[in-house]
């Protein structure tokens, strides 16, 4: 599934559709009938000005044209309207899972976050609670990024980590809580490239410091990555640098230990390839 396709399947018609019917409906993706796509497409095809009078309804269906027209900056001041006029209420609730999409989209990555927050704050029983922490991901995930970015994919093993772990947590919560979610497939392909790439920050860490002559410093880095992100594929070069600065050190035996656990781990590794390592360590 697409992460197009998933974000168009967020709670978006559920409580919506629960005030004008008393049922509860699925998300978009998961909606029973063409009929009441139709529906919504019918009443999106009436544009109402906003007035003071406008019920709760129309200026949620009105930020969802908005949304749905690629308007995200309009999405957000008429959603933020409904929430100021009807505090209260299920438009109001969806609403805020609306914002926080439209914030995304947005590059407002603060604003999602704040807004997925606050409505896993308000509404901790609510069913659409897995697309909350889906988005906070989401959102930290793209913190850093820029349009141009988009065309040129920046390099995650430079950006500022923090953002990195806290997506990491974000997806980690939902696919731990929610495990039947449908955005579990997504955010857990997500978590594999993100400790990937926080291995390999720590790996250009540890290169920084080997190349400038901080032996200690190179090996203690590429110690955290053996420590904190085992399985990562950078899991051999780590070893392999960690050998050369013990090298370095004049530090025979640890570096001899260490060819050795990369041989045994890794031994098609070009540290290794050739080398007679004795098969035991006294």
């Amino acid at each position: 599934m697409s992460l197009y396709t998933l974000l168009m399947s967020h709670p978006i018609v559920r409580l919506v559709n629960g005030a004008l019917t008393g049922n509860r409906v699925g998300y978009w993706a998961r909606l029973p009938t063409i009929a009441l796509l139709a529906g919504l497409t019918a009443c999106a095809a009436i544009d109402q000005p906003i007035t003071e009078n406008s019920t709760a309804e129309e200026l949620y269906r009105q930020a969802k044209r908005n949304l749905n027209n690629g308007d995200f900056l309009g999405a957000v001041d008429t959603f933020e309207t409904l929430g100021a006029r009807y505090p209260f209420g299920n438009y109001t609730q969806q609403a805020q899972l609306d914002v926080a999409y439209a914030y995304y989209k947005q590059d407002e990555y603060d604003n999602a976050i704040a807004s997925a927050d606050r409505f896993i704050k308000l509404y901790p029983r609510s069913e659409n609670i897995d697309y909350a922490y889906y988005m906070k991901g989401l959102a930290n995930f793209s913190r850093g990024g820029s349009t141009l970015e988009r065309l040129f994919p920046r390099d995650l093993a430079k950006v500022n980590q923090a953002w990195l772990r806290a997506a990491f947590a974000d997806f980690d919560t939902l696919v731990r809580r929610f495990p039947d979610s449908s955005y579990v497939a997504d955010a857990t392909e997500r978590m594999k490239f993100l400790h990937n790439e926080m291995a390999r920050h720590e790996l250009v860490t540890a290169r920084y410091y080997y190349k400038r002559g901080a032996m200690i410093a190179a090996i203690n880095r590429a110690k955290y990555l053996l420590e904190h992100f085992e399985g990562s594929e950078h899991v051999g070069n780590g070893l392999a640098l960690m050998a050369a600065a013990y090298g370095t050190l004049g530090q025979e035996q640890l570096q001899l230990d260490t060819l050795r656990v990369l041989a045994l781990n890794e031994p098609k590794h070009p540290a290794v390839a050739g080398l007679d390592l004795p098969k035991s360590v006294n």
